[in-house]
């Protein structure tokens, strides 16, 4: 993700941590989706699998797919392409960009984000510990390339 770096060695422990064993394979798809600067589906993480570890299967890759989104370090990006692509997830808030044209994938600064939260804390007295603020439209690049 352009702006963000995630250490696949984090994601490793918080593997370890949940009580799973991370295997070579699963490893390699923890490289995978925590470098990712699209969002990718199983589908494709598969396909990037194989290249390093040909023998890879889809079903392994489906089911680390979902331990990693249940564990939360991956997330599913809602109307982009049928629900079926994931970026990773950040520690923070953040707010989401997905460029329609090239697919890149960014997060954005959370300060409005964080003040937005705030505010509708305070006026509804709810306390809010998650966010699933996507945008959608053009990147800079793009918009330059037009």
């Amino acid at each position: 993700m352009r702006g963000k770096t995630i250490d696949p060695e984090d994601w490793l422990t918080a593997v370890d941590e949940s009580g799973f064993r991370a295997t070579t394979v699963q490893e390699t798809l923890i490289d995978i989706f925590a470098r990712v600067e699209y969002p990718l589906s199983a589908e494709q993480a598969w396909d990037v699998a194989r290249l390093a570890r040909p023998k890879t299967g889809r079903a392994t890759v489906y089911r680390t797919v979902e331990k990693l989104e249940n564990l939360g370090l991956i997330r599913r990006v809602h109307g982009y392409q049928g629900c079926s692509y994931f970026v990773p997830t950040l520690p923070e808030l953040m707010m989401l960009f997905i460029c329609l044209d090239c697919g890149r994938a960014e997060y954005l600064d959370s300060q409005p984000l964080d003040e937005l939260i705030k505010q509708s804390e305070d006026s509804s007295g709810h306390h809010i510990t998650d966010s699933r603020l996507q945008l959608f439209g053009a990147c800079a690049d793009c918009q330059q390339n037009a």
